[in-house]
């Protein structure tokens, strides 16, 4: 089985580094980085840093989208993510975030340019033609301008075709379509939960989400851990410890877990039962992912650790 993760709004990631960010003035950046990024790229690399193997894909274009490909093939994990990214006639997007001194950073993120109808057709093509029964995509983040939701609708319904199973990281329409459509799993964290249902009850609107059609639901809820909600029941776990740092790679490290879990369990149709066991793998691998600066990284050692301290319990939802 073969796992992908579908990004279908990259970008390439700048961070700056100043003692102060003062508005309107001047700043000459002396420390300053430049990675691949995305949700699902971020989800690609957490996999191959625990010695999994998937594919990536998305939309690529113009001089950023080729500095992009040329960064993901130089990570030193590189040769464990496939890239197979769709070329667009469009400008991948820049996200530029500046970190001050013991400070929370200021990013300020392009909404990127929105794929014509001819490349979400090729990118659908490509998904028919590669995935095989069995297979799992992550489509991870949000659609680039003002694209259609209803591509959220084509893509559940082309990995269904392929007898393949996704996972939806998303939130309002594009969450709500993919919940529609009879997605396999969705995960979003509690804030964009409630964002999306208006609920303020997390067993409430996973509750929603299942009513909408979705196979199961699986919440982040930061440092009170993460759940799991199906027909079948929910589960709950959290971390023994508390991690500081920086939490923005936490969700994707979560996925990333997911994947992984799920890749091993080839069964058409799981239950929150059967996905209770890959709670303490997902809280674990979120943790780790806290202690790292940046996203798309994890504390293995770290890792190893909370594994061992995660404990599932029964949630009472009604």
């Amino acid at each position: 089985m073969t796992v992908w993760t579908l990004t279908p709004n990259p970008a390439l990631d700048f961070t700056y580094h100043l003692p102060t960010l003062n508005v309107g003035n001047t700043h000459r950046i002396e420390d300053s980085q430049v990675r691949a990024g995305g949700k699902g790229v971020n989800v690609s690399r957490v996999l191959a840093q625990i010695g999994k193997e998937s594919t990536a894909t998305g939309f690529l274009g113009g001089a950023n989208g080729k500095r992009f490909s040329d960064l993901l093939a130089g990570l030193p994990e590189a040769k464990l993510i496939s890239s197979r990214f769709v070329k667009f006639d469009r400008q991948t997007r820049m996200s530029i975030a500046v970190v001050e001194d013991d400070s929370a950073a200021t990013v300020l993120n392009e909404s990127g340019e929105a794929p014509s109808d001819e490349s979400w057709e090729e990118l659908l093509t490509l998904l028919r033609e590669s995935l095989q029964p069995g297979d799992l995509l992550a489509s991870c983040g949000s659609f680039a301008g003002d694209s259609s939701p209803e591509w959220m609708t084509r893509i559940v319904d082309t990995v269904h075709e392929a007898g393949a199973r996704i996972l939806v990281d998303a939130t309002g329409e594009n969450l709500v379509r993919a919940c529609a459509a009879g997605a396999d799993f969705v995960k979003p964290n509690d804030l964009e939960l409630k964002a999306t249902t208006g609920l303020d009850d997390v067993c409430e609107g996973a509750a929603a989400l299942l009513a909408q059609g979705v196979g199961i639901v699986i919440t982040s809820e930061g440092e009170n851990g993460m759940s799991i909600h199906g027909p079948d029941g929910s589960y709950h776990a959290k971390p023994v410890r508390y991690i500081e740092g920086n939490p923005t790679g936490a969700g994707d490290a979560s996925v990333a877990a997911w994947c992984a879990f799920i890749d091993e369990h080839t069964s058409a149709t799981l239950t929150a039962k059967d996905l209770k066991d890959g709670l303490p793998m997902a809280v674990a691998l979120s943790g780790a992912a806290v202690a790292r600066p940046v996203a798309g990284e994890v504390d293995l050692e770290l890792f190893k650790e909370m594994l061992k301290e995660v404990e599932v319990k029964d949630m009472e939802c009604h």
